[in-house]
Parts: structure tokens; C-alpha cells; sequence
């Protein structure tokens, strides 16, 4: 199977957060972010092991059900990108979209307002 669809949307959603053009909510999941669309929506989600932190993007329709999901394992099949990079590039995004989430930049301002 393959894979470049998920590819391009995870490199988009990165972009458009990067720039923050895309809003991210907090699920009702601990450690699970989503975007909302007009037919769908996307989480991702972090996922710990004990040992290693992985994170998997999922696709919901409209009434909820996961129509995709997949992590760093299937980006990386028959990539172009260095195997591995799909793990920071996740791992980026997650990162992202948690700060977007919980209006991380806002608390920022915030206390920054009140120190100086």
C-alpha cells in the first residue's frame, strides 16, 4: 500500500500549524489533539510504551468513526525521507498542535505582560 497521501496530509497539517493557520482542541482523551474539517477531523495522539513515546495520527468521519490512523512505522515505508524522520516530523506536530491546544503562547504573553 501506499502511503503518500498520509504523507502530504501530515506535511500539511505542519505547515498550516507552523504558521498557525490550523486550530487544535484538546480531546476529551488525555494526550490527544484534533483539528476539526468540515467532514472529518484529525488527532494525534501520543502514545508511550515505557520505553519509547510514538505518535499516530487518526482520521475520524463525521460521525466519528476512524477511517485511517497511522504513526512513523507506515510513513516510512517506501519513503524518500530518511528512515526515521517521519518520528520527528510527528513528533513536531504533536508538539504543535499541544501548544496550540492549550494556548500555550497566550500564558506566555500572559506572564510576560506581568514581568515586564
Amino acid at each position: 500500500m501506499n502511503f503518500d497521501k498520509q504523507r502530504r496530509l501530515v506535511e500539511r497539517l505542519l505547515e498550516r500549524t507552523r504558521a498557525g493557520e490550523l486550530i487544535w482542541q484538546e480531546s476529551i482523551r488525555p494526550d490527544v489533539f484534533q483539528a476539526a474539517f468540515q467532514n472529518s477531523s484529525v488527532q494525534i495522539k501520543s502514545v508511550d510504551d515505557g520505553r519509547f513515546t510514538e505518535f499516530h495520527v487518526s482520521i475520524t468521519d463525521s460521525i466519528g468513526r476512524v477511517v485511517d490512523d497511522f504513526g512513523r512505522d507506515l510513513l516510512d515505508r517506501d519513503s524518500p525521507r530518511q528512515p526515521g524522520s517521519w518520528s520527528r516530523v510527528l513528533e513536531e506536530l504533536y508538539a504543535l498542535a499541544r501548544r496550540s491546544a492549550l494556548k500555550a503562547d497566550d500564558a506566555i504573553d500572559s506572564i510576560l505582560a506581568e514581568i515586564e
